[in-house]
């Protein structure tokens, strides 16, 4: 059997074992709503009768903050697309959640999010200007964003990203670049759509790889870093790297580090090219 051969194969074992887990799930979940409605409802809910969402496990981890009067019981300050890890805002009061909206809605909010992409970017900063818009056509209506370079792209928005390169290396023996992002507008899937239109999308990004890229572990997007600047609290989190070469199952291995993690990666991406103004006046 060739190389070629068994990569296909390969890909067709994984396809069939994920949608063996989704029949199982979805059975699983059909017969404890049977057994709830046979059994009455004082049976406490188990894993399998709850879907999984930030909600969800927020609820659990602190029920005495959840509350029914608001529309997903918790004060979530933005959102992460599904797959996407990392920083996510959650206000405990009322009087937060209208400080925190107003940083976002005047654009004081600084979001930075770790990607490892296909292929090697060659520049080693990047302005994306696309507008986005919803995929109109009818299988992936409400599951995936289009620009005007698609001709199923819908009414679209202004929207803007820019790149910083910090490392080139290798994906599982392919080319692939690690990338530091800063969504200038927040439209939705943007970082994702951005990407894959400049022809480097996420690895392991199932949607807009249409449904090619199986064989990664998870979705590499990450959301790094969050300043939030309210009247409150000065609000300055990062995260760990989650894409580091050390963890065996990222399969990343850097050739060349362009830029690292430090403050003036973080202003550099920020200013633009008014960073480079600044440096040389």
């Amino acid at each position: 059997m060739s190389g070629l051969d068994e990569t296909a194969v390969l890909i067709f074992e994984k396809m069939v074992c994920k949608a063996w887990h989704q029949f199982v799930w979805r059975v699983s979940k059909s017969l404890c709503h049977l057994f709830r409605q046979k059994l009455g409802h004082n049976v406490p809910p188990k894993i399998t009768d709850i879907e999984v969402t930030v909600q969800t496990q927020l609820r659990q981890l602190f029920p005495h903050l959840a509350s029914q009067k608001l529309g997903h019981e918790f004060r979530f300050a933005h959102r992460l697309d599904f797959s996407t890890s990392g920083l996510l805002c959650v206000a405990l009061h009322r009087s937060a959640a209208a400080a925190v909206a107003k940083c976002f809605v005047h654009k004081r909010v600084d979001k930075y999010y770790l990607a490892l992409v296909r292929g090697h970017v060659s520049k080693e900063m990047l302005d994306i200007y696309l507008p986005i818009g919803n995929d109109t056509r009818e299988e992936w209506y409400g599951i995936k964003m289009a620009t005007p370079l698609r001709r199923y792209a819908g009414h679209c928005k202004t929207a803007h990203t820019r790149l910083l390169v910090l490392q080139k290396g290798l994906y599982d023996g392919y080319p692939a670049t690690k990338l530091l992002l800063k969504p200038i507008t927040g439209r939705r899937h943007q970082l994702r759509v951005h990407l894959s239109e400049s022809g480097h999308t996420i690895v392991g990004d199932f949607t807009y790889s249409n449904r090619r890229d199986i064989l990664p572990y998870r979705m590499f997007l990450h959301a790094y870093r969050l300043i939030v600047p309210s009247e409150f609290e000065y609000i300055d989190v990062r995260t760990d790297d989650p894409f580091s070469e050390n963890d065996p199952r990222n399969k990343w291995v850097p050739v060349e580090t362009i830029h690292s993690l430090t403050d003036e990666a973080f202003d550099k991406l920020k200013l633009g090219r008014k960073w480079y103004k600044n440096r040389n006046s």
